[in-house]
């Protein structure tokens, strides 16, 4: 274990809030718009009724490993080869939902904010602040966490109150034009961002105590409004046809906000939750790729580890081809695979702890 210091299930469900949340935002309402347009909140909200049974699963995991580290339950009881398979899948998993963040984020505030500084400057310094929260902690992850989510849910809360004046929800009717299929496809989408769940179970052993499957059908309930609010409102701002083809709905609420004909332009409010989502869920997945890594337990090995995987990840953000290849993958097959690793890693999971394998040396 990384530290001795427990965190408690509130700072972890904080945590989370911003590392999970963020995706929603950035990734998944711009998909759910192109694939299913106004059918989308439908099946969104069909998700989030049915992800509360898959909520079972999750508990039913993290009750019969016994807020145990995951890796070292799974090497236990199935092998040290099984045990490295796993690690090696998850963390390749986790590196590249963060290096995902770490390009979309850079790309957005060089594209919205910051045209004329170069991009490996942004990178660097995203990468930096990422290291070092990682390094320091989960503790540290989640107090940050608790600091910045406040502030973050306030600004939400405002610019959804102050463009009710520009908002028609007739506009979200009427639905199943197409017929079901979009709406389908949708809780796909909706599906594999609300199973991000599953970090619950690589961070539990942090935690102070269990956590109960009614707090964790809270949570799931609140990530399902984090993705419902923002995509309905969206609709109702900008319209179906216009709402898909805009590369981030969410941020461009925030262009619309006016108080008075005095106050206007409040659109950078948005860099704050931007990059207090994307900080959160960089750094929070480093930290658990090296949590996986027993050579990695010392705090004095985790540094050299956390600046290498830093460096690899900003030369991939620079790269072109893989520029190019990542933004293909998160317009177009990113919703599936996600989906379908995830299911599979919790089918996995659920399998292997239902069986009740004895303990291996």
């Amino acid at each position: 274990m990384l530290s001795n210091k427990k965190i408690s299930v509130i700072n972890a469900y904080f945590m989370l809030l911003l590392a999970l949340g963020i995706t929603n935002h950035v990734i998944l309402i711009p998909l759910l718009l192109q694939t299913a347009g106004r059918d989308a909140w439908a099946g969104v909200i069909l998700t989030m009724v049915l992800h509360t049974i898959w909520v079972f699963f999750l508990y039913f995991i993290m009750k019969r490993t016994n807020q145990q580290s995951i890796s070292s339950w799974i090497k236990e009881r199935c092998g040290s080869m099984a045990g490295w398979i796993f690690v090696i899948i998850t963390a390749a998993y986790f590196f590249l939902m963060a290096l995902i963040m770490l390009r979309e984020t850079s790309t957005w505030i060089k594209v919205t904010y910051l045209p004329q500084t170069p991009k490996v400057v942004v990178l660097i310094l995203l990468v930096l602040l990422s290291v070092y929260m990682a390094y320091n902690g989960i503790r540290s992850i989640a107090i940050i966490s608790g600091i910045l989510l406040p502030f973050v849910w306030v600004l939400g809360h405002f610019v959804a109150v102050t463009n009710l004046q520009f908002k028609d929800y007739s506009l979200l009717t009427p639905l199943f034009v197409n017929g079901y299929e979009p709406m389908l496809k949708s809780m796909i989408i909706a599906g594999g961002g609300f199973m991000e769940l599953v970090v619950l179970i690589f961070i539990q052993h942090h935690m102070s105590r269990r956590v109960s499957y009614f707090s964790i059908g809270i949570m799931s309930i609140i990530l399902a409004g984090l993705t419902l609010g923002p995509l309905m409102g969206a609709i109702a701002n900008f319209g179906t046809e216009v709402a898909a083809q805009i590369r981030y709905p969410a941020y461009s609420q925030w262009k619309l906000v006016m108080i008075t004909k005095y106050i206007a332009h409040l659109d950078f409010l948005a860099l704050y939750q931007w990059l207090s989502g994307a900080l959160i869920r960089m750094s929070l997945f480093m930290f658990i790729i090296t949590d996986m890594l027993p050579p990695l337990m010392k705090k004095k090995h985790r540094l050299p580890f956390l600046l290498v995987l830093g460096v690899v990840m900003v030369g991939l953000a620079l790269h072109s081809g893989v520029d190019r290849q990542i933004e293909l993958y998160v317009l177009g097959k990113y919703s599936l695979v996600t989906f379908l690793f995830l299911i599979t890693l919790i089918a996995s999971m659920a399998i292997t702890t239902a069986l009740k394998l004895p303990r291996r040396r």
